[in-house]
């Protein structure tokens, strides 16, 4: 017998997870992927109890037992390890080639049972060409006697393989359509698949769907919509919404949602009922709470008066809590339109599991990755946010503008401390230590999901920065406001001055605090646009004039609505800050500030 070190990988990432246009798409995608990776887990649990290296649960019985809708517990990742004792390298193959079936039946089995949900045919043929086809697996192995059973270089061997399998491109031919349906619209999703939806839908399965006016969804849309328990999902519209939520006192909460319960009933919204109960002060998925969707509602010529009615008195209850919140001289107190995206991954992961000497300081890594995943949900839930996926050192997660930079400077706290005993008893050195590098993609829940989540990716990339200028263990923020600005931030967590100035931009743009004038960072920004010639020069006379301008305005400015100066630790911050960083970079943190301050439309310049 020998000892085999075999690697199976699951995807693809892009269209199971990526591929997503409303909050479902992107939960029930990453729970489609990580029930794969599950079930392809516990081929290799049975196959030899105690083979796991990732994953490596606790109770691998139960915590590999397929599970029939999102739960609080940490996701599988779709890279799996073990450890195995095998006659030969076909053997290995053989076990790789019964993980990945396993996979892909617990694919189907899910489709089926949202397909069974569909009281309308669908186009069969298309179905079943997609269903097939929609999992991809790579796998690889090596013989650790081969080796020398040198663990370390059998792992790095392994990694080389895997890599170089998935480099090898054995294409098969295209399962060709017939007929009428080989020119079909493409998926609104991704467009890279045919839809599977009749030509001729009713309203009533349109809504079920929750597909918009010409939307089309191939056979894992359909699934992502169907699969999984509907009320387990939270709209990040309403976890946007939340803040605006939270300071409604109990009458004004009774009356919204007495006024909201008739919509479920005629499937014009849905409930809420996931994450532990969190929103359970206004369980309904929220988009109504904006005045643009519920206009939209209200808009359709095909709804019966029954619809109507109940709409019109929704869109009544929220006008006259609105107008209840309103204070005099503001403009009126509806939700705040922008919503958070966090993407967090570990720093140094792949250098620490290179310093494993063995299968079992393997597995305590990945107890450990296990176990901060596993808290990650209830971190997140206590940041009144919602996570999507947990699984190992990844997180992507949607959370309110108001809790979203305290959260991720949690989490990564939180990840630090779960990595960092096995890296002391590994004997790693501190500076090499595993960290948590994290994204905030920020934008305006009228913004595509797809949109979004590429702005938190790129968010978390800048945050992983490079080796020479900026290392990673850092938050990058990067805030798209709806006009078409893309604005940005950066930080290393050790960066206390960077995190301290801008929580205190942020407390001073609280409504109640009122110490800083939104003008201050405009006028900041048109001194950089001004002296543009300058902004290379760093010579003191250059120097000095910038100074100057931020002087002058710093001089004039007068908080809204008093003859009140901004107080004068305020106005050294920003003197500060102008001498030791680019203006625009100081204006962009100013703005920045503004928006995670933010609690209603208003605060953010918009008017509902």
């Amino acid at each position: 017998m020998e000892r085999f070190l075999v690697t199976v990988s699951l995807g693809p990432v892009q269209s199971l997870i990526g591929a997503a246009r409303r909050t479902r798409d992107l939960w029930c995608g990453s729970w489609l992927l990580s029930e794969t990776a599950r079930a392809a887990a516990r081929v290799l649990h049975k196959a030899q109890p105690g083979c796991l290296i990732f994953p490596c649960p606790e109770f691998p019985d139960t915590d590999l037992a397929p599970q029939d809708r999102p739960t609080d517990s940490a996701n599988i990742a779709n890279i799996l390890r073990a450890e195995v004792e095998l006659a030969t390298a076909q053997d290995a193959r053989a076990l790789c080639e019964r993980a990945r079936n396993a996979a892909v039946d617990r694919l189907v089995e899910l489709s089926e049972k949202a397909r069974r949900r569909l009281d309308t045919p669908i186009r069969e043929e298309v179905w079943w060409a997609q269903i097939g086809d929609i999992l991809e697996t790579f796998s690889a192995w090596i013989s650790l006697t081969e080796c020398g059973d040198g663990y370390t270089e059998a792992g790095r061997k392994l990694g080389e393989a895997l890599a170089a399998r998935k480099a090898t491109r054995d294409f098969r031919a295209c399962q060709s359509l017939s007929g009428t349906d080989a020119a079909l619209p493409k998926s609104s999703l991704d467009g890279a698949l045919e839809t599977v939806l009749p030509k001729s839908i009713g309203n009533g399965f349109r809504r079920r769907l929750r597909l918009s006016n010409g939307e089309q969804l191939d056979a894992l849309g359909v699934v992502k919509r169907l699969a999984g328990d509907a009320e387990q999902f939270t709209s990040y519209m309403r976890i946007a919404a939340d803040p605006w939520v939270e300071r409604l006192n109990d009458d004004q909460r009774r009356r919204l949602n007495a006024a909201w319960e008739p919509l479920v009933g005629l499937d014009l919204t849905t409930r809420t009922k996931g994450n532990e109960g969190v929103y359970n002060a206004l369980p309904y998925d929220g988009s109504l709470l904006y005045g643009f969707r519920l206009r939209n509602a209200l808009a359709q010529a095909d709804l019966s008066d029954d619809e109507r009615r109940n709409l019109e008195g929704l869109h009544k209850c929220i006008g006259e809590i609105t107008q209840e919140k309103s204070t005099v001289g503001r403009a009126a107190d509806a939700p705040v339109p922008y919503v958070a995206v966090l993407k967090a991954d570990g720093d140094h992961i792949g250098r620490l599991l290179g310093c494993a000497a063995n299968a079992d300081q393997s597995r305590e890594i990945s107890r450990a990755l296990h176990a901060f995943a596993s808290r990650v949900r209830k971190i997140i839930r206590e940041h009144r946010g919602h996570a999507v996926y947990t699984g190992g050192d990844d997180v992507l997660a949607l959370l309110p503008l108001k809790s979203a930079l305290d959260c991720a400077k949690t989490l990564a706290v939180a990840f630090k401390e779960a990595l960092g005993e096995v890296a002391e008893a590994m004997h790693v050195p501190v500076a090499e230590r595993p960290t948590l590098s994290a994204g905030l993609g920020i934008g305006h829940v009228m913004e595509p999901m797809a949109s979004l989540r590429d702005r938190a990716e790129r968010a978390e990339k800048r945050a992983k920065g490079d080796a020479a200028q900026n290392p990673s263990n850092a938050l990058a923020i990067l805030l798209g406001i709806r006009s078409g600005a893309e604005l940005d931030w950066r930080a290393q967590w050790s960066d206390q001055d960077a995190f301290d100035a801008l929580h205190r931009f942020i407390g001073a743009y609280r409504a109640h605090a009122q110490e800083l004038s939104r003008r201050t960072a405009y006028d900041v920004r048109a001194i950089d646009r001004r002296l543009a010639w300058l902004r290379e020069d760093n010579s003191d006379h250059a120097r000095g004039m910038r100074e100057a301008e931020v002087n002058r305005i710093l001089e004039r400015a007068r908080l809204p609505g008093s003859e009140r100066r901004i107080p004068g630790d305020l106005q050294n911050l920003i003197r500060e800050h102008a001498r030791t960083s680019p203006l625009r970079q100081l204006a962009d943190t100013l703005i920045i500030a503004r928006w995670l301050a933010a609690r209603t439309a208003g605060d953010v310049g918009e008017r509902s």
